[in-house]
């Protein structure tokens, strides 16, 4: 494992920040330890045998990432921001009850992430999955329970375009023309490279082809 990173504060595991664009782990590394996202974003990736990239996730502040079921990383994490990770030895679930806790819940909504991605993945809209996306992460930011006005939703885009490309299985291009196209209808407004402002939250729900509730 790389030692860039600087040891903040101690918890349940070691807790150390690493600066943006810093491997936490490889892919095919031991997995003996989990991790947990106290600050910044995360991104977890697959190397395939034709040498493409599948980006398989992003994580954020709260999240666990590294979990593994047979003893090695079958993805690799790095950062996307500088973030502060927590490293948790797998043993310490055997004496923390309020660890198990988090990581059941943790897990459950992976496994609701995972079939959204799915579906995201199939449907044939570039603007559907740029759509759903963008309600995915105004989600998140609902489920770690920030404040939001349903008509003023601020959703943070640190990664890149690049890199929601390939989590979306979409090209770069395709990606920032499908955003000013989001824009051009007036769901979002992009004040800044990093940043999209939901404006009609239901119409973008209605975009991604998602149910729109309330």
């Amino acid at each position: 494992m790389p030692n860039t990173a600087s040891p903040q504060q101690s918890g349940i595991g070691a807790v150390r920040v690493y600066p943006d664009k810093t491997p936490v782990y490889y892919q095919g590394d031991a997995a003996t330890r989990i991790f947990r996202v106290n600050s910044g974003v995360i991104m977890t990736f697959r190397l395939l045998e034709d040498s493409r990239r599948q980006i398989t996730g992003f994580c954020t502040e709260g999240e666990f990432f590294g979990l593994s079921p047979d003893g090695e990383h079958m993805d690799g994490a790095v950062t996307v921001t500088s973030a502060g990770v927590q490293s948790v030895s797998i043993s310490a679930l055997e004496t923390d009850a309020d660890l198990r806790a988090q990581l059941l819940d943790h897990s459950w909504r992976k496994v609701e992430d995972a079939q959204n991605l799915m579906m995201t993945l199939t449907k044939s809209s570039s603007e559907a999955r740029v759509a759903a996306f963008l309600v995915m992460l105004a989600e998140r930011r609902k489920r770690r329970g920030a404040k939001q006005d349903e008509n003023a939703i601020e959703v943070r885009l640190p990664m890149s375009r690049l890199d929601i490309a390939d989590y979306l299985g979409l090209s770069r291009e395709t990606v920032s023309r499908r955003l000013n196209d989001l824009q051009g209808l007036g769901l979002i407004a992009l004040p800044d490279t990093h940043t999209a402002n939901i404006t009609e939250i239901d119409g973008l729900r209605r975009k991604a082809g998602t149910v729109v509730t309330g």
